[in-house]
């Protein structure tokens, strides 16, 4: 295998397992970081198929727009701690 191939399926890996950890995770500020990773590493398959301008909204839009998401809608309210419902 060449190393685009290596590194193609190890960001594959990574969203995989990172949205199935959003998904199940229980608390609030840990599913934001895993949507988060996932983001990061769509942009990175963006810039692997040379889509470098996607790759660059991807990071500034959306993977800033949760950070701003972690930064005002969780770590300012009083539900850091409150667990979500689980998944049905």
């Amino acid at each position: 295998m060449t190393g685009p191939k290596i590194i193609f399926f190890v960001l594959a890996a990574a969203i995989v397992v990172f949205a199935i950890l959003s998904i199940t995770s229980r608390k609030i500020l840990r599913a934001a970081i895993f949507l988060l990773f996932v983001l990061v590493a769509i942009s990175g398959l963006f810039y692997m198929m040379n889509f470098q301008f996607l790759a660059a909204v991807q990071l500034i839009l959306y993977a800033r727009g949760i950070v701003v998401l972690i930064i005002f809608s969780i770590l300012l309210t009083s539900q850091i701690n409150s667990k979500l419902d689980p998944p049905k």
